[in-house]
């Protein structure tokens, strides 16, 4: 997955704070720490490769087989995550010591919490299935209150920058928006490819 840590799949409110976002989380690093993002976006194959892990294909479904291998509860398909949406509209953040050397276990993960004051939630105060590098869009800073239709408004941005969509700019990405996009991308869904050529015409 060459895209995955690419912030250019990510929502534009991401974009916006990521830099302030790592700079306050590593600021309460001791030395020798720094902070990266290391997902971004990921397909539904992508997450559904994920949510096998720890799980087994027993009787017609995915049972957990071993419960401290199991990373998510999201297949991708059936439940999506918030990284399988294009935008994303979350992100993880690993830590890394001097050498570079990625380090999957720290109690310094729970600084990622500092991505709060931002407008994310954050993994780490999940009951369940606890993800602490995670942070993700709260519903109150989407430029629409429902993720579809504010993932429908993010893509209408662009055609309409693009000049292929002249109607309402409301999320509610239709037939007159699918045209937009075609007209725009030549592609007939909201694909990566459809969205790099957006975001390099923008």
């Amino acid at each position: 997955m060459s895209y995955d840590r690419e912030i250019k799949y990510a929502h534009p409110f991401i974009q916006d704070n990521l830099h302030d976002i790592l700079a306050a989380i590593q600021s309460k690093m001791p030395a020798g720490i720094t902070c990266k993002v290391i997902s971004v976006h990921r397909t539904p194959a992508d997450q559904f490769e994920l949510f096998k892990q720890g799980r087994a294909f027993k009787n017609g479904k995915w049972t957990v087989v071993n419960k401290s291998q199991v990373v998510t509860g999201k297949d991708g398909f059936i439940n999506k995550s918030r990284h399988n949406y294009l935008p994303a509209t979350a992100f993880d953040i690993g830590l890394f010591d001097s050498a570079g050397k990625y380090l999957p276990d720290s109690p310094h993960y729970k600084h990622i919490k500092a991505g709060e004051a931002f407008g994310f939630d954050w993994g780490g105060d999940w009951t369940t299935l606890v993800d602490q590098p995670h942070l993700e869009i709260t519903p109150a800073k989407f430029f629409q209150k429902n993720i579809e239709k504010d993932n429908g408004f993010v893509w209408q941005a662009l055609l309409i920058k693009a000049g292929t969509y002249h109607d309402a700019h409301d999320g509610i990405f239709g037939q007159h928006s699918l045209d937009a996009l075609k007209a725009a991308t030549g592609e007939t869904e909201r694909n990566m490819k459809a969205w790099d050529k957006l975001r390099s015409n923008s």
